[in-house]
């Protein structure tokens, strides 16, 4: 916390001081005096003051000027606390020893940003500073950036913490959960080691559930949590619905400490947790590494040569003869259901259209697009028309399984097992299990050089598909996925 701010005692007055890290002409060549018009915002706690029981007093900060001091420009306020024991949150968060004084610092943060409503403060939980009675101080923004900047600290201070485009009190909201699960779960909610991707990671709502981080955890706390990271917004939880979760009595007078938003597991809850984990790993690796996969390679590609294919595509599909489109007339509900796995992994988008209704298999449809017109770009742009980046997955287990080039992609369905259900064809519907392997090459090692081999990974699936007869031909109406 010294590092960020500390106190001193200028021209008579008590203060708190921010190290700018340069140095005189520095300073005035990057004309960093603006920041000397910068407010910050000092939220007082009143509990203890019977006349402002239960309302939080809002002051202005403001900065005063700029000393030097060992050859560093240092801009300088008058002390906010009442005392001088002052503790930035993120040092709080991340301690061990202290978790219940953590946790009321973060329900008086709580207040603070309820009491501030849509007037603005700054979220990073390094700039952000509680003194022993509990009263918060919100620096200005950009003179905190520039401390961060001078400590090479950003990331770990604020970039972790703030949502990139969330604004007002749902920004705030955001930076409670990151705060939280960085208190609950003795770890960043997102760990990656560069800011373009944990903002990815923000966006795409890529974490490790706390229930997974730290077993016992409240399962309603894992809810919350699983709710705030959620990439759609209407579904986060509010300020004041963290508030009361984080306030809720444990006895009638006494509000829960840390402890008690855990429970001791038995050895059968542990064992299932261990096996939740594990599938949550793959699952969530296989799709993350997929999506970005496919995102990466359409950044590559020249936008023109995107456009090109894509209105070629679509102009194509337009203009083909509808009666000589691949369909499903004459086959059998079961040589429907193999089929339409077969031209998965085949990337054949087009049967796979005309094999289902409406949005069935919507997810394994578009998959098969993108890859499709990756891998046709891909040859355009490298003019050979006749190698497909695409390997298909049976075919390289058949050849040993080995690591794969990088510029090779792993795709396809194996061991498929089709079970039937329901085979009464009367009523015109009949359902089907269906067990496969789905394989993708991995692209999990961001640091991997592109030459490296890569292995691709398996995502085991259970599907319950029902079809019906429709227009004279079985098709795919519905397909739940139950396991993957």
């Amino acid at each position: 916390m010294a590092n960020i701010l500390f106190h001193s005692e200028i021209n008579g007055i008590q203060a708190i001081c921010f190290d700018t890290g340069r140095n005189e002409q520095d300073f005035a060549r990057a004309g960093l005096s603006k920041l000397l018009m910068q407010q910050g915002i000092v939220v007082r706690n009143t509990d203890a003051i019977e006349k402002f029981e239960g309302f939080e007093k809002v002051e202005k900060w403001k900065c005063e000027g700029v000393v030097e001091q060992n050859g560093s420009m240092v801009i300088w306020g008058a002390d906010f606390a009442e005392e001088t024991a002052v503790t930035a949150f993120d040092v709080l968060l991340a301690g061990d020893s202290q978790k219940d004084a953590a946790l009321d610092a973060v329900r008086r943060w709580i207040k603070a940003r309820i009491a501030l409503k849509d007037e603005y403060a700054l979220l990073a939980p390094g700039g952000t500073f509680i003194d022993g009675k509990g009263t918060i101080f919100f620096p200005p923004e950009l003179l905190m950036d520039r401390c961060f900047e001078a400590k090479n600290a950003a990331l770990e201070k604020k970039e972790r913490f703030v949502h990139p485009d969330l604004e007002g009190t749902a920004a705030a909201a955001w930076t409670l959960a990151c705060m939280l699960y960085r208190m609950f779960c003795n770890a960043g909610a997102f760990p990656a080691r560069d800011s373009t991707t944990i903002h990815q990671d923000m966006r795409e709502g890529v974490f490790f559930p706390p229930r997974f981080a730290n077993p016992g955890i409240d399962r309603q706390f894992d809810d919350l949590i699983k709710r705030a990271f959620s990439p759609y917004h209407e579904d986060r939880p509010s300020l004041e619905v963290w508030r009361r979760f984080l306030e809720e009595k444990d006895a009638s007078t006494n509000v829960k400490n840390y402890a008690a938003f855990f429970h001791t597991l038995t050895p059968e809850e542990s064992e299932k947790i261990t096996r939740e984990k594990e599938n949550h790993i793959k699952k969530k690796n296989f799709s993350v590494k997929t999506r970005r996969f496919l995102t990466r390679n359409n950044a590559v590609v020249l936008g023109v040569a995107v456009a090109v294919v894509v209105m070629g595509l679509i102009i194509g599909s337009v203009i083909y003869d509808r009666s000589k489109r691949p369909n499903t007339k004459g086959m059998m509900p079961a040589e429907v259901v193999q089929a339409y796995y077969t031209a998965f992994s085949a990337l054949d988008h087009e049967f796979m259209q005309n094999a289902v209704l409406k949005k069935a298999g919507k997810a394994d449809i578009d998959v098969a697009v993108q890859l499709y017109a990756v891998d046709r770009v891909r040859q355009a742009y490298q003019m050979d028309v006749m190698q497909s980046s695409i390997i298909k997955a049976q075919a390289w287990l058949d050849d040993g399984g080995r690591p794969v080039d990088a510029a090779k992609f792993v795709f396809g369905v194996t061991d498929l097992q089709v079970t039937p259900d329901d085979q009464d064809e009367n009523d015109g519907t009949v359902s089907f299990t269906v067990r496969y392997n789905l394989w993708a090459t991995d692209y999990g090692n961001e640091q991997a050089q592109p030459e490296t081999p890569l292995t691709p990974a398996v995502q085991v699936r259970v599907d319950e598909l029902r079809l019906v007869l429709y227009k004279g031909a079985w098709r795919i109406a519905e397909i739940q996925r139950k396991q993957s």
